[in-house]
């Protein structure tokens, strides 16, 4: 989009950044929201990073924004959305099992998160994303395929700091036990992402007990418990 006018950015930023900025998705969306549903007098953005030639990444900014003719707190991070799935996997003479990654996670110093496969959409669709994620993630040997991605819910986050919504999502696939073997302690993700993630297949009673992990996992083995 065209700069309304409205729209500032810091000095710091990249002049070249800000164009992209303009046309990234998760900013218009979150801008063409506040528009609609705020007093939006001008938004600041304050730093932007890109990851890599074509997508943009985080975008801070600061809205000088009312809403019924008060000032509210303006400052979001702006990284669009997400979506994980619960691989629920199905062997004859087995109990149900599912996938972890485990993998480095600057922002809580953590350098061995389990957590679900997940990933951000980009612009694209919760299904083909999930699709994606779960290809570069776990391997294509696991075929699953759209119709077997079942939606659990949607949430946000952290909406008092961040856009990011998620979709959560299972698929129950049936598997032998020597695929299931082949994924345990597989070595996946994005080299070219600096992604370094090691699976690990456990029993899905006790995904709750692997220790202090993130809230789509938790939800989506409470939900798909509860459905």
């Amino acid at each position: 989009m065209d700069n309304p006018g409205d729209i500032s950015f810091a000095p710091g930023i990249d002049p070249a950044l800000h164009e992209r900025v303009l046309q990234a998705p998760h900013f218009r969306r979150w801008y063409d929201g506040m528009r609609r549903r705020f007093t939006l007098r001008h938004v600041l953005v304050r730093d932007a990073v890109a990851f890599g030639p074509r997508r943009m990444g985080f975008i801070m900014v600061e809205a000088d924004a009312q809403h019924q003719g008060k000032a509210i707190p303006g400052l979001a991070m702006l990284r669009g959305d997400s979506v994980s799935v619960l691989l629920v996997l199905k062997c004859p003479g087995y109990p149900d099992r599912t996938v972890l990654t485990r993998e480095a996670r600057v922002p809580i110093a953590q350098p061995d998160m389990l957590a679900l496969p997940a990933g951000m959409l980009d612009g694209g669709a919760f299904e083909s994303t999930a699709l994606r994620e779960l290809s570069e993630e776990v391997g294509t040997d696991l075929r699953v395929q759209a119709h077997d991605l079942v939606e659990l819910t949607t949430v946000w986050l952290s909406p008092g700091g961040c856009d990011e919504a998620i979709g959560l999502y299972y698929a129950e696939v049936v598997v032998d036990e020597g695929l299931a073997r082949r994924l345990s302690n597989r070595q996946t993700g994005l080299a070219a992402e600096n992604e370094h993630i090691r699976l690990h297949v456990i029993d899905m009673d006790q995904l709750p007990h692997i220790g202090m992990t993130d809230a789509k996992t938790l939800l989506s083995w409470h939900m798909y418990h509860a459905r």
